[in-house]
């Protein structure tokens, strides 16, 4: 019973900074997306040039937004299962990139409206750096609460 209640307070803390981290990079991606082409041109320097640096973008976008999802997750699905042997993955993964590719799409949509112009393999490379960042989420989620649980199991 103890661990649910760890459970619940570290995912409650991860969502709270999720939402956060979340808002501030979708303005941060919106800004950055919607500025002029020669401007966007002079301070990009990635790998894969354009399309790396959308995947990095949302990639960090994924992680924060599979943070934010992570607690509804758990309520709704697991609260009656050991949340480490317990593949949660499915549903915030599912949430995040529902909700990271709509506003890939909405920003390169909006992009014809200041002059620059939709580019598809723009938004494959948002969804491909919400998958990674979705992989990296759970991943740091899990190992915090594997640490988290076995330290409040050595304390008992």
């Amino acid at each position: 019973m103890q661990n649910n209640k760890i459970v619940e307070r570290s995912l409650n803390i991860f969502s709270k900074i999720g939402l956060i981290m979340s808002f501030l990079l979708i303005v941060m991606i919106s800004y950055l997306s919607l500025i002029s082409a020669e401007k966007i041109n002079s301070i990009t320097r990635f790998p894969f040039d354009d399309k790396g640096a959308h995947m990095l973008a949302y990639a960090l976008l994924g992680v924060f937004l599979y943070f934010s999802f992570i607690k509804f997750s758990y309520k709704k699905h697991h609260t009656n299962r050991d949340i480490i042997v317990s593949n949660w993955i499915l549903l915030p993964s599912a949430f995040t990139l529902i909700v990271g590719v709509a506003i890939g799409t909405i920003i390169e949509l909006i992009q014809a409206q200041v002059g620059r112009q939709f580019e598809l393999f723009d938004v494959v490379a948002d969804g491909l750096g919400l998958l990674v960042g979705c992989a990296i989420g759970y991943y740091i989620i899990k190992l915090y609460l594997t640490i988290v649980i076995k330290k409040d199991y050595i304390d008992e």
